[in-house]
Order: C-alpha cells, then sequence, then structure tokens
C-alpha cells in the first residue's frame, strides 16, 4: 500500500462522518496492522492533514486540511441562491435540509441546514453516495443530457449497479427509467431505500450560463412520516425550487 493509498482511506473515514479516530479505530475499520496505523496517522499529523488531541491522543482533521477544504467549496452565487431557498424549506418543515452536486457517480454534500425538529438525519457537509440509489442522485441525474448520462454509466441498459440497498436500481436500465421519471415529475423521492429508515424528497437546478448543477432536499425519519406528510414536502419543496429555477432562466423550471 502507498502512502497515498494510506492517506486517502484515513481521509475517506473522516469524509463518512467520523470526528475523531484513534490508530486503534484506523486499524480496525481498514484492516490495517496497528503499527503502520500509527506510523500513518503520525505522518499525517506531522504534514498538517491531522491534529492529535493531547489529552486522548484521537485524531481529528487537521487545519490545513480544513483550510483547503473551505476554499475549494467557497460558495458561488448560486450556492447563496440556494442556501436561501434552503433556510425557508428547513424553517418552514423543521427538517434537515441539504444542498449537493454531483461528482461522477456520486452525490456530495456541500451544505446542510439543521431543523427544528428533535430528531434530524445529519450527514456532514463533504459526506458522498451513490446517485442511483438516493432522491438526491436521482434528481441531479435527471438534469443530465442523455450523452451526460451515457458518458456516467455506459449505453447499455443491462449493466449491473452496485446494490445499494432495498428498491434501489440494479441495472443501467432500471436507473434510467427511474430518472426518466424523476424529470416527468420534477421531484425525486426515495424512503427506506438506500438508508433503511430514512426518506426524502428532492429536486435539482441547472444554471444554464455556467453548467453548474445543485440538488435540494428534506430528509426524514421515515416512521415518523406518513403519505400525506411527505405529499406536503414535495409539494413545499416543488415550489421553492421552481421558484428558484425561474430566478436561474432555468429552461427546465420555465417550461
Amino acid at each position: 500500500m502507498s502512502i497515498l493509498d494510506g492517506v486517502q482511506r484515513v481521509l475517506a473515514l473522516y469524509a463518512e462522518g467520523a470526528v475523531e479516530l484513534s490508530f486503534t479505530d484506523v486499524a480496525q475499520r481498514l484492516a490495517m496492522p496497528k503499527s503502520t496505523a500509527s506510523r500513518l496517522l503520525n505522518q499525517m499529523q506531522h504534514y498538517g492533514l491531522l491534529d492529535q488531541d493531547a489529552a486522548t491522543r484521537r485524531y481529528r482533521a487537521g487545519a490545513l486540511l480544513s483550510q483547503a477544504v473551505r476554499a475549494s467549496q467557497a460558495a458561488t452565487p448560486l450556492d447563496e441562491a440556494c442556501r436561501k431557498v434552503l433556510a425557508r424549506l428547513s424553517d418552514d418543515s423543521g427538517l434537515t435540509a441539504y444542498l449537493s452536486t454531483l461528482n461522477q457517480r456520486e452525490t456530495v454534500v456541500l451544505q446542510r441546514l439543521n431543523g427544528s425538529h428533535p430528531v434530524q438525519v445529519l450527514s456532514p457537509p463533504g459526506s458522498r453516495r451513490a446517485a442511483s440509489g438516493t432522491a438526491m442522485g436521482r434528481a441531479l441525474l435527471s438534469r443530465l443530457t442523455q450523452d451526460e448520462f451515457d458518458a456516467l454509466y455506459g449505453a447499455d441498459p443491462a449493466q449491473p449497479l452496485p446494490v445499494e440497498g432495498k428498491d434501489c436500481p440494479a441495472t443501467v436500465g432500471e436507473l434510467a427509467q427511474r430518472v426518466a421519471q424523476t424529470r416527468a415529475d420534477h421531484y425525486g423521492v426515495a424512503i427506506d431505500q438506500a438508508m433503511p429508515g430514512i426518506g426524502a424528497v428532492a429536486a435539482a437546478v441547472r444554471d444554464p450560463d455556467s453548467g453548474e448543477l445543485r440538488g435540494l432536499c428534506l430528509s426524514f425519519v421515515s416512521f415518523q412520516v406518513d403519505a400525506a406528510r411527505v405529499a406536503a414536502l414535495r409539494d413545499s419543496l416543488m415550489r421553492q425550487v421552481a421558484a428558484l429555477g425561474r430566478e436561474l432562466n432555468d429552461p427546465y423550471w420555465l417550461a
């Protein structure tokens, strides 16, 4: 294993939501010898990628890494416009609202606004999930051209996809059908699919000038929401995102 491979694997643990890790945690989760994990973490600390708590000896993402992430995720005018919509959605519903984008076959969380509801669905900025298995992912994929979709997944409808969870598309053809339905509906919904116990409704906008793509969603604990509540959340999301789309002159929302 190269040093860069080891660094990538450790950073992926933080991207998945870890806040602090010991060298034992890293060794166990990455099936790595403890001596290798300790040496790797020490090197990452030396170069500013990780910070170590003097009392607990556990590691957090380092200041240098945090500064680089903030610089790479500097808010664009589109992000600022989306954040205003997120705030309204979160305030009105009490739920967690997310802003994400598409990176190859994965969604990446850019912003998260916590709602007032006592039970929240929390994924930190930077979190990634396969686009095929989520409402957010299919909403974003629905805004791609056919050529862009084929560049990501290929044109063979029988090509299998990694199993993401219950009732998720198993082939490219199944995904294409779900994406087409999402495009026609102008929203995506997923409940107890890639994330058991979790539901979400999502819609996406695309800046016609820059081509930037952003998805907005409301996420909830599925057993606390009935069909009527899901419909109300969907309608609220659609109104807000449609208004944003019209402000952007996004042809999809002007039609």
